[in-house]
């Protein structure tokens, strides 16, 4: 077991060394979780660090808290807050943002398949205090606070008698207050494997594909992450 283990993480490193050998703007994102389950209540609180291998500096720092309640069995929906410590490329500082988020996911099952829908809501306010130009004014964002949709299809498939799950997801990101006009801005790829230590640990690999369209300097970052969460 230990051996297939092995086995798939090197697999998904592989898949995310591929990912960066194609783009030259590639990053590592790590993150650590814990979570309670409670009756029909889910509680969650996700620490996270994304880091630009290509610059080799840290892009963002984030905390973040969240809650969910079971509706029904295969439906539930949620509240989440987010402080998240952004690096500003344009004035090369780092900028506090908080980020306020509503979601609601089903789950069905097929078979060993489970095929989950989210759909999320976000409103992410912007600190402007540190973009100062060459006259000493402020550079305001074009939008602050920024309202955006998110669109998430994921696909599970649970291996029979192994304790790694693989999963594939798209994600898309859509403008809802842009003044010139709302569009879609991102699109995102994820696979991962899942693997569940024990009752209490689990951990996560995953290779990602971050696309930012529809802007003025779209680009192609791609991510190979690590992520563990405890479970009481």
């Amino acid at each position: 077991m230990n051996k297939k283990f092995c086995a798939v993480i090197l697999l998904s490193f592989f898949f995310a060394s591929s990912l960066w050998a194609q783009s030259e703007n590639n990053g590592v994102w790590t993150s650590i979780g814990a979570e309670k389950k409670f009756r029909k209540w889910d509680f969650s609180t996700t620490a996270e660090l994304r880091t630009n291998v290509s610059s080799a500096e840290i892009d963002r720092l984030s905390f973040q808290f969240e809650t969910s309640y079971n509706i029904l069995k295969p439906l539930k929906a949620g509240l989440a807050y987010e402080y998240i410590y952004f690096h500003d490329l344009k004035y090369s500082d780092y900028q506090p943002r908080q980020r306020y988020i509503f979601f609601v996911q089903g789950n069905q099952k097929f078979g060993d398949f489970t095929i989950s829908l989210r759909e999320k809501v976000q409103r992410t306010i912007k600190d402007e205090q540190d973009r100062i130009t060459e006259s000493g004014s402020y550079d305001t964002y074009k939008i602050n606070p920024e309202w955006n949709w998110r669109n998430r299809l994921k696909v599970e498939y649970n291996i029979p008698h192994f304790p790694v799950n693989p999963s594939l997801s798209f994600e898309s990101f859509y403008q809802l207050n842009n003044p010139e006009g709302n569009t879609f801005n991102k699109l995102r790829y994820t696979l991962s494997f899942n693997y569940k230590l024990s009752k209490h640990h689990k951990i996560e690999v995953y290779g990602l594909v971050n696309k930012k369209i529809n802007v003025s300097t779209p680009a192609t970052l791609c991510i190979g992450g690590f992520g563990y969460t405890f479970s009481f």
